[in-house]
């Protein structure tokens, strides 16, 4: 199955890199237990071919990546402070704990006549 995977908002478009800041929940699939710290301070730079290609990136909007690009082992430069300073990450674990739910089906609409009084 694939479908896209909403990771944080886009700080900027390159060629072949994206560059995104990242929510509390990402940094903790990528680096567990590590000590986070404000929102939009932690950045991750990644190969744009694994973005969504029906919702490309686009600066300052939400970034989507493609779940079966995910799949095979892809790594990424996880800037947690936002220092400049990188740790390379497996961008699979953005996958840890991910089952998608099937949408709810048709809800049938009552009639008012069908309506008990």
């Amino acid at each position: 199955m694939t479908y896209d995977i909403g990771i944080g908002r886009c700080a900027e478009v390159l060629d072949d890199t994206v560059v995104v800041k990242l929510d509390s929940v990402m940094v903790e699939r990528l680096q567990p237990g590590h000590p986070w710290q404000r929102p939009g301070t932690s950045l991750l730079r990644l190969k744009r071919n694994l973005c969504s290609t029906t919702r490309p990136p686009q600066p300052d909007r939400e970034v989507f990546l493609d779940r079966a690009a995910l799949s095979k082992r892809t790594m990424g430069a996880l800037d947690i402070a936002g220092n400049g300073s990188t740790v390379s990450v497996d961008l699979r674990a953005l996958l840890n704990n991910l089952d998608p739910q099937p949408s709810p089906g048709p809800q049938t609409k009552s009639r008012i006549g069908d309506r008990k009084r």
